[in-house]
């Protein structure tokens, strides 16, 4: 028994030693593996120790498309789980982090990759691609989004839903100095839209 529980620490450091380690062979080849492992409850955060004021709001809606080929209108699928997490503080549901935690992590990247495209872009060079493993979770989490939406649409087109698509929002916040004052309005700010491609019913279920 003590074996066994040895080996699942030492799988589990490793797991999370992987996950923070600088960019290499061995952490491409196997990113994949360990985000499935890590996500969503042992994701790795600095912000319990330094924590910064949010600079974006971040959610997703979404939009069914029905047996006639009619589409239905956007479904706010952010704003119920977060209204269910401030409603109870002491005992929040995890279900939250199934999102939220897929959001946030849609754009990002490994630190030194994150620097190498903003380099780029600052010397106006062409743009780093996406890394096999970096498409790859792109994939994963357009899938479990377009899943997730799918059920908190049960009424949509009479719960025979054809195909779904999620449409996701980043808002940019003003500099948290200004968020009480009238330049700093927090309805102003630019908005970023990524509508996600189609995703088939029949595949989500």
């Amino acid at each position: 028994m003590l074996l066994a529980g040895a080996a699942l620490l030492g799988v589990h450091f490793t797991m999370t030693a992987l996950s923070q380690a600088p960019l290499s062979p061995a952490k491409i080849r196997y990113q994949e593996t360990v985000n499935d492992y890590l996500q969503p409850y042992f994701a790795q955060t600095w912000t319990l120790f330094a924590p910064d004021p949010l600079t974006d709001d971040r959610g997703i809606v979404a939009r069914a498309r029905c047996a006639d080929s009619t589409v239905t209108e956007y479904y706010d699928v952010t704003t119920p789980y977060i209204k269910s997490t401030q409603d109870s503080r002491f005992f929040p549901s995890r279900m939250a982090r199934l999102v939220s935690g897929p959001v946030q992590e849609f754009n990002n990247s490994d630190e030194l990759l994150n620097r190498m495209r903003i380099d780029a872009q600052n010397d106006k060079k062409p743009l780093m691609p996406l890394m096999p493993h970096e498409k790859r979770s792109r994939s994963e989490t357009i899938t479990f989004l377009s899943r997730y939406s799918l059920t908190q649409m049960p009424q949509a087109c009479d719960g025979d839903v054809r195909a779904v698509q999620v449409r996701m929002y980043i808002h940019q916040l003003p500099p948290w100095s200004k968020r009480n004052t009238p330049e700093g309005d927090p309805d102003e700010g630019k908005v970023e839209v990524y509508d996600f491609p189609w995703r088939k019913a029949s595949v989500l279920r």
